[in-house]
């Protein structure tokens, strides 16, 4: 765990610390592994050192259409945005698992940043790349390798590959959450027993009824997902107050809070049986014993195989079908 956070160190010659960025897309919803994510790239950026002008939402630049609807446009607002980019910033783009079409409305906004500023060198942080349409494969691909500053980290090979073939810059590098190694807030007791199964209940699951085993979700009583709507709404309106106190202000609070009980449901086990990515990177970071089975597309595989190989302390396999 330690080299993989000392690899994420190649990010830096990428992307210099002396340049100023601007970080774009950080999650605005209650995925636990998204936000691990967002605290792993913050971690990382204060580690290094460098200057953020800005971090941003989509939904602060964007409307978005219903859930079931695959639309994105962008509000008036993107010329705060267009100001921030006249002081000769890179753009960061938050790294994750929703690089293809799963997950179209993030890819979207992916896609409308690449293309509104092709003059502009842009990193994205460590994604997994998935396409199920070859059309839209292919569209990403020519829209990808037509910007002349582009730099994309990905997480696995078949990513890499998919990079290669659209003649795009990029290079394999780890989660930013294991920038999260060795911090405080993540140790664990001296006596963990019982093993937790955490299941998807989203269109990345790839088993029928997991309404017995723990997810996510469950970490929000009705207070929490009021705040989350009121979080959100309140970025897509555009508030004037948002110039004396950020967005990503309010929101890192929610964030934090959100992770902490997380981190704290996976503390008293042994063991953590998941088919979630960052279930198997989170109890990883608590040095926990970790069994995974696979999602809907192979992204666990494809990542413990290139990452935790080394490790005898995460396998697959089935464990109890029941947190214990």
């Amino acid at each position: 765990m330690r080299g993989l956070k000392e690899r994420l160190g190649g990010i830096a010659s990428v992307l210099p610390p002396s340049r100023p960025i601007v970080y774009l897309d950080y999650p605005v919803h209650d995925n636990v592994g998204d936000l691990l994510i967002h605290q792993g790239a913050d971690a990382f950026l204060d580690d290094y050192g460098y200057t953020v002008l800005g971090r941003f939402s989509m939904h602060d630049f964007t409307r978005r259409g219903r859930h079931d609807e695959a639309s994105v446009v962008l509000k008036p607002s993107i010329r705060d945005l267009d100001a921030l980019m006249q002081r000769g910033c890179a753009i960061v783009l938050h790294g994750g698992g929703n690089f293809g079409d799963i997950w179209p409305q993030f890819q979207m906004f992916r896609e409308l940043i690449i293309a509104r500023y092709p003059d502009t060198p842009i990193v994205v942080l460590p994604q997994t790349i998935h396409f199920a349409s070859i059309a839209q494969r292919g569209r990403s691909a020519r829209l990808l390798s037509a910007h002349r500053q582009l730099y994309i980290f990905v997480r696995d090979r078949e990513s890499l590959t998919f990079l290669r073939e659209a003649n795009a810059g990029g290079d394999l590098m780890p989660d930013m959450a294991h920038q999260l190694w060795e911090r405080p807030a993540l140790a664990v007791p001296e006596r963990e027993r019982g093993t937790l199964v955490v299941r998807r209940r989203d269109r990345e699951s790839r088993n029928i009824d997991n309404a017995a085993q723990f997810d996510w979700d469950e970490l929000n009583g009705r207070v929490s997902r009021f705040t989350l709507r009121a979080l959100r709404k309140w970025q897509t309106i555009d508030n004037p107050l948002r110039h004396l106190v950020s967005n990503y202000a309010l929101w890192r609070v929610y964030r934090d809070s959100l992770v902490a009980r997380a981190v704290a449901r996976f503390r008293p086990y042994a063991e953590i049986d998941t088919d979630r990515l960052h279930g198997m990177i989170l109890a990883a970071l608590m040095n926990k014993e970790v069994r995974y089975s696979e999602g809907s597309y192979g992204k666990l595989q494809r990542y413990a195989g290139l990452w935790l190989g080394g490790s005898d302390r995460v396998g697959t396999g089935d464990v109890p079908s029941a947190a214990e």
